[in-house]
Order: C-alpha cells, then structure tokens, then sequence
C-alpha cells in the first residue's frame, strides 16, 4: 500500500520516491498544506433517495380546535388553522363583541384567529379575509 502526498504548489512525493538514491528529495511539506489519498477501494455510497412525498391528511383526521369534532364546512384562516366555518365565525364575532364592550378603540375591533390571536385582513363577518375548503370525494364505510 502505498500513500500519496498532494501539497497546494501541486508537487507530490511518494514514500517510495522517498527511499534510494537519485535525485534530490523534495522538502517536507507545510502539515497544514497537505492532503492525504490512500489508495484504498472506495466505500460504497448509499443510494440517493428523493426526498420523500409529504402524505396528504384527510380531512376528517382534523379536529376544530373549537369544537373538537371534525370540521364542518371547514374553513382556513391566514394563519394555518383549520376550523368549522360556524365555530370560526360565532368565535370571532363574540371576541369583536367583547372587545368593543370591555375596550373601545377602532384598533381593538380586528377579527383575530380564535386559535393564536393572529389578526385575520380582510374579515368582514361574511367570509372575507378566511378560505372555504371543500370536499372532493366523500367516503363512507
């Protein structure tokens, strides 16, 4: 087995040139400037797998974080959630009710998520501002 020696001024040095006679040897290399190959078979690469496909969750495997049952007439809010079109809609317009009651201020008014208070743009108290999703397929067993 023998070892090769690369240095970065692109001169190599055998350990076999290393011994006998002839010409003059080269100097030792700067440690920080050398790369060592050994001449050993490569190891195996593991195979490269494309990244894996994200599994689409069915609907009914959510629950409306209001209600606790699988969403009805589920509707998303900008933030991510998922809940029941009626839960979301009874949840915002009785936080806009208190919030006008307890506080007054124009600024207080915003329609926030019932989840994580995130404001919701565009609320209107008629569907604005949230998506509708709709079911594709219905399967009963």
């Amino acid at each position: 087995m023998s070892t090769i020696y690369f240095t970065a001024s692109s001169t190599w040095v055998s350990e076999k040139s290393k011994k006998g006679k002839g010409k003059a040897r080269a100097k030792t290399p700067d440690p920080a400037s050398v790369i060592v190959i050994l001449d050993t078979p490569p190891t195996p690469h593991k195979e490269i797998l494309p990244p894996p496909v994200p599994r689409l969750e069915p609907l009914s495997s959510y629950t409306c974080p209001i209600c606790f049952s699988a969403p009805t007439n589920a509707t998303l809010t900008p933030c991510g959630h998922i809940c029941c079109g009626a839960c979301l809609f009874a949840a915002v317009k009785t936080t806009i009710q208190r919030s006008a009651l307890v506080l007054a201020g124009p600024a207080l008014n915003e329609a926030r998520c019932p989840v994580c208070r995130a404001t919701i743009p565009g609320w209107d108290g008629k569907g604005g501002g949230v998506i509708g999703l709709k079911a594709r397929a219905i399967f009963r067993l």
